[in-house]
Formats: C-alpha cells, sequence, structure tokens
C-alpha cells in the first residue's frame, strides 16, 4: 500500500504532507471518491472480524429514552457514591447501548464487503457507508479495529454525558465528595 493511501485513511491532510500546493492537488472530493471505490479490492492481509461489544452498530434499543436515561442516573449516583469519576465497564456498556440506536449498520457494512471481497480485507482497510462516508477501518499496524462516530451518534453521547454529569453532580451535592483517590479508567466510545 502506498504512503498517500495510508495517510488518507489515517485522515491525515495528504497535501501537506506530500509537501503540495493546494492548485496541484487533487480535490478532496477525488480522492474520497478514489478510496471508496476501491473499497471492494481484496488483498491477503491477516486479520482478525470485529468485536461487535465494542463497535456501535444500529441496534434496535432495548429500553425507551425514558429508561435509559433512570439507568444512566442511577449508574451515576452509584459510581459517584464509590468516588468512581469515568470509565467503568459498566458506563462504557450503558453508553454504547445507548448511542448504538443511532449508529450506522455497521455490521451491514463490514458483511457486504466480506460478502464481495470473498471474505478478505479490502485493499482499502476501510469501511464505508452507501454515501462513501468511512464509518470505520482496521488498523494492520496494531491489529485493531477503529471507528468515526457520526454526528448523530456523538450528540447522543453528549446527551448521555449530560445526564450521567448531571446526576453525578446531584449526588455530590446531596451527600458530599467521596473522600478518597477516585478511579478513572480510559474512557473512549469512539476507539
Amino acid at each position: 500500500m502506498r504512503v498517500i493511501d495510508m495517510a488518507r485513511m489515517q485522515n491525515y491532510d495528504v497535501k501537506k504532507l506530500l509537501g503540495a500546493n493546494s492548485s496541484d492537488s487533487q480535490p478532496e472530493s477525488a480522492e474520497k471518491s478514489q478510496l471508496f471505490e476501491s473499497r471492494y479490492n481484496p488483498v491477503n492481509t491477516s486479520f482478525s472480524a470485529p468485536n461487535w461489544n465494542q463497535i456501535p452498530t444500529k441496534s434496535k434499543p432495548k429500553i425507551s429514552d425514558e429508561e435509559f436515561e433512570n439507568a444512566i442516573r442511577e449508574l451515576a449516583r452509584k459510581e459517584a457514591s464509590q468516588g468512581i469519576l469515568a470509565g467503568t465497564d459498566a458506563q462504557i456498556k450503558l453508553c454504547r447501548e445507548y448511542v448504538s440506536v443511532v449508529s450506522p449498520d455497521r455490521k451491514a457494512i463490514y458483511n457486504e464487503s466480506m460478502a464481495k471481497t470473498g471474505g478478505k480485507m479490502n485493499s482499502t482497510y476501510s469501511f464505508f457507508d452507501k454515501l462513501g462516508n468511512k464509518s470505520f477501518h482496521y488498523n494492520k499496524s496494531a491489529g485493531m479495529w477503529f471507528w468515526q462516530g457520526t454526528s448523530a451518534e456523538k450528540a447522543r453521547k453528549a446527551q448521555f454525558t449530560d445526564i450521567y454529569t448531571q446526576a453525578y453532580q446531584e449526588y455530590e451535592a446531596e451527600h458530599g465528595k467521596v473522600i478518597g483517590t477516585p478511579r478513572v479508567k480510559q474512557f473512549n466510545i469512539y476507539g
């Protein structure tokens, strides 16, 4: 794979990377189109399938938004009572469930690509929605999957954070802060 293709996959500004002037480089839409068009070219790269418990993909809500809000508030109050700031497995799981209601069907996008490439990784290492937007990609060097949150996913995650933070702060205002060193785990829903 060429350096320019790898840079595009990582969303680097390819023009700056190569030192090109804006007048002698292709428009970004042309670059996006070329990457999108090669999304079904198979390559012999070893990879592991995505873990759909870690990558948000479209799902039907298990509970109503009101029930989600209650669950978020309950979790925030519980974690505030223990002095946990963020990143518990329970919080990550609940956030993914809350966000996946508006997620693209990444699993279907992956399955379509696998069907068209005969079960091989595609040459872009990227998986696109029908509009040509990159939804997620595989990093061969790290052997890991990464995904890009859509506007709807980012907005829903922000709602989750607002509900959680408000409930956490309400608990602290009511009961005071827990004394001790709060535990914090890495929290990144978008890999």
